[in-house]
């Protein structure tokens, strides 16, 4: 892949019937990387010189079939947020015919490389000091690896976060990950930056034993929060209120 300043980022109005749609006070876009179109929504009054909110879509088919991130994100009252879906997701490429790129490799090194791209053309264009990531389900393991090459992120929020990926997998039934940035291999570099993770006690898919134990292993697990909400199971996160 090309390195980011020879990558054309070109904004376009959306036109996707499966999209989402549109929460107020928001505006959609596709993102051009190399090799996806991924759409964005972005604050309306995205403001110069503060810290950009990221937050991340969970796993989907590719598509989720409910765009937890947007609407958790349409409830925030900050005034600096994007959210990101991931590549193959509301959009069509040929890549995606492929299901290993949004199954077994979605978070390779190149995947993860795509996601990059985006947050840092928005740090360089509203020149963000820092930044921080919400990040659902899926999502989490984009926001540790982003935050491990970034070096500016001053928070990380999971919902229902898959903090380590191989536990995720055998937790399920599902195979491996391929070429796959785990975020537990990375516990020392991660203890530095403060976490809450939200867990609903009745997930059986991310369950408040695998937060705990993700927690327990950072040097520094005093950086980090599991807060377990006990009537939550994986999803629904938009009906209640959360407070990080």
């Amino acid at each position: 892949m090309k390195k980011l300043l020879t990558v054309a980022l070109t904004l376009l109005l959306s036109a996707c019937s499966s999209m989402p749609g549109t929460p107020d006070g928001f505006r959609e876009r596709d993102v051009q990387t190399e090799h996806f179109s991924i759409p964005v929504w972005e604050s309306v009054e995205l403001r110069q010189g503060k810290t950009i909110r990221f937050y991340i879509e969970g796993n989907g088919n590719p598509t989720p079939d409910t765009p937890m991130a947007l609407k958790l994100a349409a409830k925030d009252p900050y005034i600096n947020v994007v959210v990101l879906s991931r590549p193959c997701q509301y959009s069509k490429n040929q890549l995606c015919n492929n299901p290993e790129i949004w199954t077994r490799q979605q978070y390779s090194p190149e995947i993860l490389r795509e996601m990059e791209e985006i947050v840092v053309y928005y740090i360089q264009k509203y020149k963000a000091p820092d930044v921080e990531f919400v990040a659902y389900d899926g999502g989490a393991p984009v926001a540790f690896n982003l935050a491990l090459q970034l070096g500016r992120v001053n928070k990380i929020t999971t919902i229902a976060g898959i903090l380590d990926i191989d536990a995720y997998a055998t937790q399920n039934g599902l195979p491996a990950f391929v070429n796959a940035k785990n975020p537990m291999d990375s516990v020392t570099q991660l203890s530095q930056i403060p976490q809450i993770h939200f867990v609903g006690g009745k997930d059986r898919q991310t369950t408040p034993a695998m937060a705990e134990r993700f927690v327990s292993k950072l040097p520094n697990p005093r950086m980090a929060l599991v807060r377990v909400a006990p009537d939550m199971g994986h999803d629904g996160w938009d009906k209640i209120d959360l407070d990080y």
